[in-house]
């Protein structure tokens, strides 16, 4: 009953927002209000800036907002490099990162296609899996994509790196790990989805991606906490 309401769904998936986005977002919004930015541009051109971000999160399509956001923090980084850096970065697994991937083609998501077509003994053909008994092929994009993964665990790293105030080069073999390990966790569950068909619709749209993706989130924060804390105590 739980699952059929959505509310397993919603709790796993925090709402539909992830949650490294969301920490990301409320610790940028937190430093920006304690933290008064010194003047940086003539009046005339901060007077602008704060227009252009207000009219484009007015208007009615939510990649808008996503631009406003990458305008001001491109304001916040003339003042604070590594919240500036963070708040643009805010923008990457939601929108910056899809629009590159549209923007040069699939050879970023041919390697996802490739490692599991071949671990699943099928052949892949650019960012489709094609299996050999018959079944459909399947087709990977952006959402169940390695680099998608990727980019949250970078956001974790740059946000934790913003909150314990050291820099984001230090420590980067935690880093390396936490990559290492969301691409795996990613290749492990395309592998199912495409060997196992019956675990399609469970890994895809059910619970058990969301189990899944629950449990990346734990690695990625996990790497990432840890990763700053040894830089901190270093």
């Amino acid at each position: 009953m739980f699952v059929e309401d959505g509310i397993v769904s919603a709790l796993l998936t925090g709402g539909g927002v992830h949650p490294v986005l969301l920490f990301s977002v409320l610790w940028v919004a937190w430093a920006l209000w304690k933290m008064p930015l010194e003047s940086r541009l003539p009046l005339w051109a901060e007077r602008l800036v704060i227009g252009l971000v207000a009219l484009l999160l007015y208007l009615p399509l939510t990649w808008f907002s996503w631009v406003a956001l990458t305008i001001l923090g491109g304001r916040v980084l003339l003042s604070d490099r590594k919240l500036g850096i963070l708040s643009i970065y805010l923008t990457v697994p939601k929108f910056w990162g899809l629009i590159l991937v549209m923007a040069i083609g699939t050879p970023v998501l041919t390697i996802d296609a490739y490692v599991t077509a071949l671990a699943a003994g099928y052949e892949s053909s650019a960012n489709f899996v094609v299996p050999t008994d018959g079944n459909d092929p399947v087709l990977i994009l952006w959402a169940c994509s390695s680099f998608h993964g990727i980019s949250y665990m970078l956001l974790a790293w740059l946000a934790f790196s913003v909150v314990n105030k050291v820099s984001p080069l230090r420590g980067l073999n935690w880093l390396a790990a936490g990559i290492a390990g969301v691409v795996l966790i990613n290749w492990m569950r395309l592998f199912a989805m495409i060997r196992f068909m019956d675990l399609y619709e469970p890994l895809h749209d059910g619970v058990a991606g969301e189990v899944v993706g629950l449990l990346t989130t734990f690695w990625i924060i996990g790497l990432a906490s840890m990763g700053r804390k040894s830089a901190v105590r270093a």
